[in-house]
C-alpha cells in the first residue's frame, strides 16, 4: 500500500506549483512583472512615508495628490532597499523552509501540520497565509522603527533648516528657522524644533525657500527652492 502523503507534503507541493505557475507568468510578461514590482514598492513607500509624517501629526494622504504616490517611491532611497530587503526575506523563508523539510523532516513535518490542523480548514493557503501574516507584522513595525528614527533627528533639529519668504505676512524668524519635514505637490511641511510646533504651509503662499547651511544655522546659502 502506498503510503498517504501528509498535510505538510501536500500543502509544500501546491505552494511550490502556485510559485512556479506565477514565475512563469512573471517570465512571459516583463510589463506585469515590472508594474507588480513598482506597485509593491510604492505601497511600501506609502507606508513608510505615513508613519513618518504621523508622528508630526499629519495625516498625509490629506494633502497628497495620485502624483505624490506615483513618486513616494523615489523620495527616500531606503524604500528601495527595504524593498529589495524584503523579496531576499521572503525567498530566504522560502528556502529556509525547503532546507528544514528535508534536514528534519520527521520534526518538521509534526510542527507544521499541528498549526494546519488548528488554523487552516485548506492545506493550500497555510503557506500563502503564513508569508502575509510575515509582511503584515515586518513590514508595518519596520516603518514605525524607521520613522521614530527619522522623526528623531528632525526633532532635535539635526534636518535640514530652511528660511521660508511668504507672499505676503511675516517671514520665518531668522533665529528660529523651521526644519523641513517633507513636501508634497502643494504643500510644504515644517516643524520648530524650539516650540515643537509642526507647520503646513501651502506652496501658493511661499515666494522662495532658502536653504540654511547647516554648520552655520545664522548664515543662509545661495541655494534656494523654488515653488512649484
Amino acid at each position: 500500500m502506498i503510503p498517504t502523503p501528509s498535510k505538510t507534503i501536500i500543502a509544500h507541493t501546491e505552494f511550490e506549483e502556485k510559485v512556479k505557475n506565477l514565475f512563469k507568468v512573471f517570465e512571459n510578461d516583463k510589463t506585469l512583472f515590472f508594474s507588480v514590482s513598482y506597485l509593491l514598492l510604492t505601497a511600501i513607500g506609502m507606508i513608510f512615508s505615513g508613519a513618518y509624517f504621523l508622528i508630526f501629526d499629519i495625516n498625509i494622504l490629506d494633502y497628497s495628490q495620485v502624483s505624490d504616490f506615483i513618486l513616494i517611491a523615489f523620495k527616500d532611497p531606503f524604500y528601495l532597499l527595504f524593498t529589495l530587503m524584503t523579496v531576499i526575506l521572503i525567498v530566504s523563508i522560502y528556502y529556509l523552509n525547503k532546507w528544514l523539510m528535508i534536514k528534519f523532516p520527521k520534526f518538521f513535518i509534526r510542527q507544521e501540520e499541528k498549526i494546519m490542523t488548528r488554523w487552516f480548514k485548506q492545506t493550500g493557503s497555510y503557506y500563502f497565509w503564513s508569508y502575509m501574516l510575515v509582511l503584515l507584522l515586518y513590514i508595518p513595525e519596520s516603518a514605525y522603527i524607521y520613522a521614530r528614527y527619522k522623526s528623531k533627528e528632525i526633532k532635535a533639529g539635526k534636518g535640514q533648516a530652511v528660511q521660508i519668504y511668504y507672499n505676503s505676512g511675516p517671514q520665518t524668524s531668522k533665529d528660529s528657522f523651521p526644519t523641513l519635514v517633507g513636501t508634497t505637490s502643494n504643500f510644504i511641511f515644517l516643524y520648530y524644533p524650539k516650540t515643537n510646533a509642526t507647520e503646513i504651509v501651502p506652496f501658493n503662499n511661499v515666494s522662495k525657500i532658502v536653504i540654511i547651511d547647516s554648520s552655520h544655522v545664522s548664515k543662509a546659502k545661495t541655494s534656494t527652492l523654488e515653488p512649484r
